[in-house]
């Protein structure tokens, strides 16, 4: 269908909820909702212990931020895993229980959030809530459908802290018994490969986060795998001598893989991790493209590592194209991905009242397809960040 010009902007809350970090943001859809607009952002602190603080400070923002009109959607894109069955009232929007993020278990995210967004009591504030990787699978796949209009299939990996895996196909984000976990499915690692896992894998993860995807290729696990290569290697020598990583380093503090060589065999590793979960994705979903972002996904050379190895793992099983790069890529929405799905989940949510409201006429959500829109969230989400309205700097945890 198409979008009617609309005589005033609409103001969209948009939550990114990472395991380190929560992007927050106000957005202004314009010209017929078809442009987009990230009037201001700001980045709040996750990685401490105090999930209500973390929410605290964002519905802090969302207030300070208030547009004058109110806010017409919330879109809530977080780490899981999550509740994203909008039937069920007890787990929507709230983190679930089998997250590895102890302080983080059953927290409701959604109510203080909608809280500090809603307007008039009279209507409820729409809300579309789901994971931080359907959401930028959502983003991608209609953006990729401008350019290949036949595309019925995306799947969007993200690797950094944990891995996570969305999925859409024509057009709806995969759920189920709950959402996509694809990071925990199990992997053939390299030969001769004895790493016991990582610590997150022992209370709840499938495999015991043996030889799975997060197991191997997430920050946590390369930092372990760190740990583990240097403790095996004293035990080889009888010695206590030190080397590049000390075997006392916290084990948490990730940033030591910044200062590994792309050459350094962790990144074999996690190649290899990745590129069995991309054959997973080809063999059991038929997937016609897959993105990877992510923290992880950072390091150069590691897209064309998993590109070789997924060549070789399906052993001449699928017919590829010569160049991969066309069918595992890079996100076009860059490191912005996270927070354009967020956006797009509060846009879905405020058409969906619009239409239900009788405002518009609609046959099917064909105008998720719109170009405009999508051609607009990508310049908009450029001029936004060149020309906000206000320029937010919250204070990060040291």
């Amino acid at each position: 269908m198409s979008i009617k010009k609309a005589e005033e902007s609409v103001f969209i809350a948009a939550v990114e909820g990472g395991g380190t970090t929560f992007v927050v943001a106000v957005a202004q859809l314009t010209g017929g909702r078809d442009e987009v607009e990230i009037l201001v952002r700001a980045e709040v602190d996750s990685s401490h212990d105090d999930p209500q603080r973390t929410l605290q400070e964002c519905a802090t923002f969302f207030q300070t931020h208030r547009p004058t009109a109110g806010y017409h959607a919330l879109g809530l894109a977080c780490f899981g895993p999550l509740g994203v069955k909008e039937e069920d009232e007890h787990t929507y929007g709230r983190i679930l229980s089998s997250t590895p993020k102890a302080p983080w278990r059953n927290c409701n995210l959604l109510e203080p959030l909608r809280r500090a967004c809603q307007g008039s009591a009279k209507r409820p504030l729409p809300v579309l809530v789901d994971t931080d990787v359907n959401a930028p699978a959502l983003a991608e796949y209609f953006v990729a459908q401008q350019e290949e209009t036949s595309l019925s299939s995306l799947a969007y990996i993200t690797c950094g802290t944990g891995v996570g895996v969305g999925l859409v196909i024509h057009g709806q984000c995969v759920h189920g018994r709950m959402h996509p976990e694809g990071g925990h499915v199990p992997v053939k690692p390299l030969e001769g490969d004895e790493f016991p896992g990582y610590s997150w894998g022992t209370a709840t993860s499938p495999f015991g986060g043996v030889h799975t995807v997060e197991g191997i290729a997430s920050s946590v696990a390369l930092t372990e795998r760190l740990e583990w290569m240097m403790q095996q290697q004293q035990k080889k020598k009888n010695s206590t001598a030190t080397a590049t990583v000390a075997a006392s380093k916290d084990k948490n503090d990730r940033s030591i893989l910044i200062t590994l060589p792309d050459d350094h065999e962790v990144w074999d590793h996690a190649a290899n991790a990745l590129a069995n979960l991309c054959v997973t994705l080809f063999l059991t979903t038929s997937m016609e493209r897959i993105v990877l972002g992510g923290g992880i996904m950072q390091r150069a050379g590691l897209m064309h590592k998993i590109r070789t190895q997924t060549r070789s793992l399906l052993n001449n099983y699928l017919e590829l194209p010569e160049d991969l790069s066309t069918i595992i890529c890079e996100p076009q929405y860059g490191n912005s991905v996270g927070l354009m799905g967020a956006i797009m989940l509060g846009r879905m949510a405020y058409e969906k009242d619009t239409n239900n409201n009788g405002k518009e006429e609609t046959t099917k959500p064909s105008y998720y397809k719109t170009s405009g829109f999508y051609q607009g969230i990508l310049v908009g989400a450029v001029v936004g960040a060149a020309s906000m309205a206000v320029v937010v700097s919250c204070q990060r945890r040291t």
